[in-house]
C-alpha cells in the first residue's frame, strides 16, 4: 500500500514577540515560508503536554449549563449525544490532520500550516475567507461567553468578599441607575437546609424580566483580565498546566459537593421532553478542531495524534456526563450556570473558594488565550490592522458581553452559536476538507451508484493547491477503497492514519455518513430552537 512520507530538518528558533507577524508571510512562497520557519517555536510538546493543552480546550464556559441541559431533557438523549459528539470531534480532529498530512511538503507536517491555511490549500481563496469568518465568530462565542460565566462568579465573589454581602450594578434597562443585590438571609432559608437555601437563591441580579446591566463582578474581571491580551502565546505555556489541575481538583470538588448536597433533590428521569439546548449545548464543549493544527505544529514528531485527541476527547466527555447528571440531580432547579450557585452563600466555604478558583484559572484564563488567538489571525490573516484587530479581539467581546448577562442569556448562546458555527466550523468543515484531499469533489450519499461522471482529463475540479487536479483521483463521497486501485488517494496513508487498518477503505463512507449524522442532528437542534422561540413571542414570555 503506497505511504506519504517524507524527511526534513526540525531544528529551528524560538520565535521572539516580535517576529510574529513575519508569519503572515508562510503561504507565501516557498522561500517566505522557509524563513517564517526559522522564527517558530521547537516541536517540542510531549504526550502529557499535548493531553493538557487539548483537554484545556475541550473544556470550556459550555460546562456550567449542563446540569440544567440534563434537568431539562433526562439523562439519555444528552449523554447518547455527548457520545456520539465525542467520536465525531475526534474523527473531526484526526481527519484534519490526516488532510493536514496530504498537503504537498507537508507529509511531516514540515510546513507551518494553520487551521484556514487548510481551506486555502484545499478549497482556494473563498474557503479562506469562509474558514476565516467561521473562526472569527466562533472565538467570540467562546471569549463571550467565557466572559458571563465568570462575571456571574465574579459577583458571587464580591458577595463573599463584602462585610455587607452585596454586590453593584449600572442598570441601562428598563431604568437606568445604580442597583444593589444581596442574597436572601431570612431564617426559613438560612435554616432549610443548602437545598432550600439554592431554591431560594437565585444567581445574582436574576430578573423575571429582560433588563440590562453591568455589574460590578463584570467591570472587576475586565480590570483584571484585559491586561493579560497583549501577551504572546508562548507565555502562557504555563498557565495551560495551571488552568488543568485547577479543573482537575475543581471539578473533583464540586462532584464531592454534589454527593454532600444529596443526589436525590431532584429526580432525574430518563426523558424530560425539553431537548432545545441539548445539541448546540453539547457541540459547543467540543470546539477545539480549529486549535488542532497550531498544536500538531508544535508537538514533539513521536506524539500519536491518535492517542492525545481520543485520550483528550473521552476524559472530558466523562467528565461532562459525571457534572451534567449530579449536578442535575444536586439542584431542585439546576441554574444556568452551576457555578454561580457553587459560589453562592448556600454552598460550604471550600466549595465556594473552589468556584471562584475554577472560574478564573479554568475559564478566566482563557479569555485572554482566545484574545490573543483571535488578534494574530486577523493581523496574520491581513484581515485588518494592529489597531482594528485590538479591537476586535478584546474591545468589542467586552463591549458586548454584558449584554447577555441575564439568567437564562448564556445557556441560549452557548446552544445557538453549537448549532449555527462552532458545530459546522469545528465538525463539517474538517471533514469536507478531508474528503476532498481523498479525491471527493461534490457530495453524495446514494449508495446505489457511487460513481464519478468522467471528466476532461485538463479539467480542473478545485481551485486549492492540494485539491485532486485529474479525474483518475476522482471518487464518490460513499466510494470503498481497494488496494488495487493504485490511483485512490485513500491508498495513500499518512503518518496519522486516523482509522484503524480493517476501516481504512471506508474512510470515506464513514466521513461522509459523519457528516450527514452531524447536519441532521443541527437542523433538528435549529428547528427545535427557532419553535419555542416563535412559541415565547405569542405567549409573551421570555423566548430564553
Amino acid at each position: 500500500m503506497a505511504s506519504v512520507h517524507g524527511t526534513r530538518d526540525e531544528s529551528h528558533r524560538g520565535m521572539s514577540r516580535g517576529d510574529y507577524m513575519s508569519l503572515s508571510e508562510v503561504s507565501g512562497g516557498a522561500g517566505a515560508e522557509e524563513a517564517a520557519r526559522e522564527k517558530l517555536g521547537l516541536k517540542r510538546i510531549t504526550l502529557f503536554g499535548s493531553i493538557v493543552i487539548l483537554t484545556n480546550t475541550i473544556c470550556g464556559p459550555g460546562m456550567v449549563v449542563l446540569p440544567r441541559v440534563y434537568q431539562e431533557a433526562g439523562y439519555v438523549i444528552p449523554t447518547l449525544v455527548f457520545m456520539l459528539i465525542c467520536i465525531s470531534s475526534s474523527l473531526a480532529s484526526t481527519f484534519l490532520c490526516d488532510c493536514m498530512a496530504r498537503i504537498p511538503g507537508n507529509s511531516r507536517f514540515e510546513r507551518r500550516i494553520e487551521f484556514v491555511n487548510i481551506f486555502d490549500n484545499m478549497w482556494g481563496k473563498w474557503g479562506l475567507r469562509v474558514a476565516q469568518a467561521m473562526f472569527m465568530v466562533n472565538m467570540m462565542a467562546q471569549t463571550v461567553s467565557s466572559i458571563i460565566a465568570n462575571a456571574q462568579v465574579m459577583d458571587s465573589l464580591v458577595v463573599f468578599l463584602n462585610p455587607s454581602s452585596t454586590t453593584y450594578a449600572l442598570e441601562v434597562y428598563p431604568n437606568v441607575g445604580i442597583v444593589a443585590w444581596s442574597p436572601p438571609m431570612n431564617k426559613s432559608v438560612l435554616h432549610g437546609g443548602a437545598q432550600a437555601c439554592h431554591a431560594h437563591t437565585p444567581e445574582p441580579f436574576h430578573s423575571a424580566s429582560p433588563r440590562l446591566i453591568v455589574t460590578l463582578g463584570y467591570a472587576l474581571l475586565g480590570v483584571i483580565l484585559i491586561p493579560f491580551s497583549t501577551m504572546t502565546l508562548e507565555e502562557n505555556v504555563m498557565i495551560q498546566k495551571i488552568s488543568f489541575f485547577t479543573m482537575v481538583i475543581g471539578t473533583l470538588e464540586f462532584l464531592w459537593q454534589f454527593t454532600e448536597q444529596g443526589l436525590d433533590n431532584h429526580p432525574l428521569p430518563a426523558f424530560a421532553g425539553n431537548y432545545t439546548h441539548v445539541v448546540g449545548s453539547i457541540i459547543f464543549n467540543y470546539a477545539f478542531a480549529c486549535f488542532i493544527p497550531s498544536w500538531v505544529n508544535e508537538k514533539k514528531p513521536d506524539v500519536s495524534i491518535n492517542i492525545s485527541v481520543w485520550v483528550s476527547t473521552i476524559s472530558s466527555t466523562i467528565m461532562y456526563i459525571l457534572i451534567g447528571i449530579m449536578g442535575a440531580t444536586a439542584y431542585n432547579r439546576a441554574p444556568g450556570n452551576f457555578l454561580s450557585a457553587a459560589s453562592n452563600h448556600c454552598s460550604p466555604n471550600i466549595t465556594r473558594i473552589s468556584a471562584f478558583v475554577f472560574a478564573f484559572g479554568m475559564i478566566g484564563l482563557g479569555i485572554p488565550f482566545n484574545s490573543i488567538v483571535t488578534r494574530y489571525s486577523l493581523q496574520v490573516g491581513k484581515a485588518c490592522g494592529p489597531r482594528w484587530a485590538i479591537f476586535w479581539s478584546v474591545a468589542f467581546p467586552w463591549g458586548v458581553s454584558w449584554l447577555f448577562y441575564g439568567d437564562g442569556m448564556l445557556g441560549e448562546l452557548v446552544s445557538w452559536m453549537g448549532d449555527l458555527d462552532i458545530g459546522p466550523l469545528n465538525f463539517l468543515l474538517p471533514i469536507l476538507a478531508a474528503l476532498t484531499s481523498l479525491g471527493v469533489v461534490g457530495f453524495s450519499i446514494n449508495w446505489l451508484n457511487p460513481s464519478v461522471t468522467t471528466l476532461r482529463d485538463d479539467s480542473v475540479f478545485s481551485v486549492g493547491d492540494a485539491a485532486p487536479k485529474h479525474h483518475k483521483h476522482l471518487r464518490h463521497s460513499m466510494s470503498i477503497a481497494s488496494e488495487a486501485d493504485c490511483d485512490d488517494l485513500a491508498n495513500g496513508r499518512t503518518v496519522v492514519d486516523p482509522l484503524p487498518g480493517g476501516l481504512n477503505g471506508f474512510y470515506r463512507p464513514i466521513a461522509t455518513m459523519t457528516v450527514v449524522v452531524l447536519v441532521s442532528l443541527m437542523l433538528l437542534s435549529i428547528a427545535s430552537h427557532s419553535r419555542k422561540l416563535l412559541f415565547s413571542l405569542f405567549d409573551n414570555h421570555p423566548w430564553y
